[in-house]
This record gives C-alpha cells, structure tokens and sequence, in this order.
C-alpha cells in the first residue's frame, strides 16, 4: 500500500520558545508529512527557521490572525492537511490515529473536542483534557486537526463571519453543513499517549502562557457562543440539538 500523503501545517507568531519542539513532534510521525507549511504571522518576535527541502515558509504581513494556515493548505496537493498550534507538541502516531479513524468515519480529526451546549452555556468533551479509549463524535475542536484534504474546502462555501476568532467552529461548522462531514476525536488512551494529538502537561503550560489568544481577547467566550448561534441558524447541527 502506498504512503499517505501529508501537508502539515505549523502556524506562528508570538511562542518562539516552543517552536523547534512542536515542529520536531510533526518531523517525527511515524507516517511522515511530505511538505510542511510554516505560516509566520507578522509580529515582533524572530524564528530561527531551520533549512529543510520539505518546509516551505510563508511570512503573512499584515497580520491576518487565524485563517491564513486555512486557505493556504487549499494549496496542498497531498492527500491529507494537519494543523498543529504553536503550542500543541503531537505523539508520534497522531496521524497514524487521524487517518485510522477517517478510515471509519471520513471526518475531521481534533485532538482536543467540544461538544456544545448552548442551553446551560457551556462546553465539553473528550481529548487531551478528557482521555477516551475510543473515537468520539463532537461538535468542533481544535489545537491540532487533521482531515482529507479535498473536504477543507467547504469551510470557505459560506462568508467568513468572525475573523478574530472562530476559525475551529467555522471549519467543523461548513464541513458538516456543505459536505456532510462530521468531526471526531481519534482515541486518547492513557495507555499510549503516542496516539495523542497534544501533550497535555505542554498543552496546559504552553497555551496559558501570555500568548494566548483567549486571555488577549475579553470577549472571546462570547464571541464564540454567537457564532455557535449564527451557525446553528445557517444549518450545523449540534450534536444535543439533533
């Protein structure tokens, strides 16, 4: 059986720290990525960038936050797109994982899953923060994401409606609603967090440090409970509402 093939995508901007240690966790996957796309967003911080004949880097200026590592990876010729953030260092068969579970459910892969509920205002679900010995359906999720690369195009079918935030609920969202694609978390056993997608003790200390977006924004939660509501109106279908 021929190799699947990968285009990673590694977008960065203010966590230089913990760049050379995410980037490492994706050189290492036991199926490697073909090509990895570095997506720097401007700003004031220097990246050493390795030479290597697989990266391929991309310097966004201006800054257009969160969406560029999307509409690049249309780009992709390969098979399969993989999203790690600046802060999620994968196990070594993360993407083994990702591809054994589309195998099963053709969907979108997140290591870390929200399922939402909109009634009680709040969100949960399994990953990186929640172990489960088995894949789990969710709404949306994010931190590193993996999915065919032919289904990322429907998350650009509708307008993008926040561009400070939501680039997660946005994919999961038009990829449900324009190609009846759903998401899943790939199974997270304690047994073997080489399967992970994000390791948690990393996961928790690099994405609260003073770059986090969610701490720089104060309407961040509620920005998202909107856009959970204009996109509930547009068609998705949440998972507790179905």
């Amino acid at each position: 059986m021929n190799k699947p093939t990968i285009t990673a995508i590694l977008q960065i901007y203010k966590r230089p720290n913990y760049f050379k240690e995410v980037l490492d966790s994706i050189m290492n996957q036991t199926i490697k990525p073909d090509k990895i796309f570095i997506v720097h967003n401007e700003g004031d911080v220097r990246f050493e960038i390795p030479e290597n004949e697989i990266l391929q880097y991309f310097y966004i200026k201006p800054n257009l936050k969160f969406h560029p590592r999307f509409a690049l990876s249309l780009l992709a010729d390969t098979e399969y797109v993989a999203f790690n953030d600046d802060d999620s260092v994968s196990g070594s068969r993360w993407y083994e994982n990702c591809i054994n579970t589309i195998a099963k459910h053709d969907c979108i892969c997140v290591t870390n899953g929200r399922i939402v509920d909109r009634k009680n205002k709040r969100q949960y679900g399994p990953g990186w923060s929640n172990p489960s010995d088995n894949e789990v359906e969710v709404d949306f999720g994010g931190h590193a994401v993996f999915l065919r690369k032919k289904n990322l195009k429907y998350m650009f079918f509708d307008d993008i409606i926040e561009y400070n935030n939501g680039e997660d609920i946005q994919l999961s969202a038009n990829v449900q609603r324009f190609g009846n694609i759903p998401t899943f978390v790939p199974p997270h056993p304690l047994s073997d967090k080489e399967l992970w997608g994000s390791d948690p003790e990393k996961a928790m200390k690099y994405g609260c440090d003073v770059a986090a977006s969610f701490l720089n924004n104060p309407v961040h939660n509620k920005q998202r409970y909107i856009l959970f509501d204009e996109y509930v109106k547009r068609g998705w279908k949440l998972l507790l509402e179905k």
